[in-house]
């Protein structure tokens, strides 16, 4: 066996000399067995280890029993250890997560801040040749594709690496009763409450029994088989990815295109760089996203697993985070500077007399007569209701059309900055403003507006009045 992990660790390059690696103790058979493992090897390959245990906080007096073993055994091996306590449940409540999910952030979380707190680049994790075959197995039924079935990487971002992921759990237990490491048991492995436990428990059984009797070595095979299938396509999935993207997000008439075998992963890799993984989409997403894609109406979206959105905005369709819509407002300081900070925004005024010069507008200073204008003026982001009567057009018009006409993307339309009357927009920054309030042969007083960034603010028109 240790044979067999030496094999594993070398064929992935998982360790090199002088590593730090922070490994992940549950006190558990796979974890004792990698950290024993581990520390036989540290002088062949010259490498510094560390454990970390989480307390997650839900068997009592048993978790409690762990974190004391897990303690003791990593002491005796002259190893330092590192534990927390943290109530998972209430955490998994409180972020709207599965216990599994938030054990698995926490102890992730964990891990990381031993290996930042004391220098170490790796992170050893105990998942082994059935812990594959029935992740491989969850993925096949929440319909993951190809990508799902390569299972668990033996390395994750030059970080994570899985030292005894070709070993069984019989071999795993076989090593800790020869060594005499008597590890603990988790009561909560033998309780079909959890999805992993109900796969190891009875589906994994069943198929040995009626089925294949190899299921677990058969489908940790076919794991490396697809993950190398999986890398090459990839790479090529890549450079389609790349080809057809555009303005963040992808041309749909490019992606109309393609075989279906090629959007399915594109939409994946989307995601995934938006997401930072692909925990919770399933195949059902990845198919929704396409038929949005193939209907193609501009504004249409679908809400994806954790607050992600794909879109179609136009020609394009995008993947983003859900954002939540800040709003912002402020009355007007006339004369004066109105500064809105969180917005890097600053509007500067001031009132002068009409002298009949040719006033000149521009992207950046607009002009209007100032006693037509009979309501506080407001600086804000937009609100339902909000209508313009646009210079160069007749009538009235949603400022929701002009945002469409304009083809603004709907997640922009919430950052431009409008001066208002109540829901009248005289002027939707880079977009238009209106043709009311124009300056006449009657016009006595003049109303000086200017957009400004805080960055660039003059500040040498605060405070002027009537000039």
């Amino acid at each position: 066996m240790l044979q067999k992990i030496i094999s594993t660790i070398e064929k992935y390059n998982m360790i090199k000399k002088g590593d730090g690696i922070v490994v992940g103790l549950s006190g558990g058979p796979d974890s004792v067995c990698l950290l024993h493992v581990l520390h036989s090897l540290k002088d062949k390959y010259g490498i510094k280890l560390y454990a970390a245990h989480l307390n997650h906080m839900i068997r009592g007096d048993e978790a409690l029993r762990d974190e004391e073993f897990a303690k003791s055994f990593a002491e005796s091996l002259g190893i330092p250890f590192f534990s927390k306590r943290i109530k998972v449940e209430e955490f998994a409540r409180e972020n709207r997560m599965s216990s599994e999910e938030a054990g698995r952030f926490l102890r992730y979380q964990l891990f990381d801040e031993v290996a930042e707190s004391v220098g170490a680049n790796k992170i050893a994790l105990a998942h082994n040749m059935n812990d594959q075959a029935e992740t491989i197995i969850m993925r096949f039924f929440r319909g993951s594709g190809i990508s799902g079935l390569r299972g668990i990487s033996p390395v994750r971002n030059n970080k994570y690496i899985r030292p005894i992921i070709g070993c069984s759990r019989d071999e795993i237990e076989r090593y800790c009763e020869e060594q005499g490491l008597n590890p603990v048991i988790d009561s909560t492995n033998n309780e079909k409450i959890y999805t992993r436990n109900k796969v190891r428990l009875e589906i994994i059984p069943y198929i040995r029994k009626h089925f294949n009797p190899n299921i677990i070595s058969n489908l940790y095979a076919n794991a490396e088989i697809i993950r190398d299938e999986d890398e090459y396509l990839s790479h090529v999935i890549n450079m389609e990815y790349e080809r057809i993207r555009k303005n963040e997000g992808i041309d749909i008439k490019e992606f109309n295109n393609l075989h279906i075998a090629l959007k399915r992963r594109i939409i994946r890799i989307m995601i995934e760089k938006v997401k930072g993984n692909l925990n919770q989409i399933e195949g059902k997403h990845i198919e929704d996203c396409i038929e949005l894609i193939e209907r193609g109406k501009t504004g249409k979206l679908i809400e994806l697993p954790e607050g992600v959105v794909a879109k179609i905005q136009y020609d394009i369709f995008k993947i983003s985070s859900k954002q939540k819509r800040k709003d912002f407002e402020e009355v007007l300081n006339i004369p004066g500077v109105t500064e809105i900070s969180d917005e890097n925004i600053v509007i500067s005024t001031r009132i002068f007399l009409n002298n009949f010069s040719n006033y000149s507008d521009n992207k950046f200073i607009k002009y209007f007569d100032y006693d037509k204008i009979k309501d506080v003026l407001k600086i804000r982001n937009r609100r339902d209701g909000d209508y313009m009567y646009p210079k160069g057009m007749t009538g009235r018009k949603k400022l929701k059309d002009i945002f469409i006409d304009k083809k603004i993307p709907v997640e922009e339309r919430n950052k431009i900055p409008l001066i208002v009357l109540e829901n009248e927009v005289i002027w939707a920054f880079g977009i238009r403003d209106t043709r009311n309030y124009k300056i006449d042969e009657n016009t006595k007083r003049i109303l000086e507006i200017k957009f400004e960034r805080g960055a660039n603010i003059e500040r040498g028109d605060k405070g002027n009045t009537i000039e």
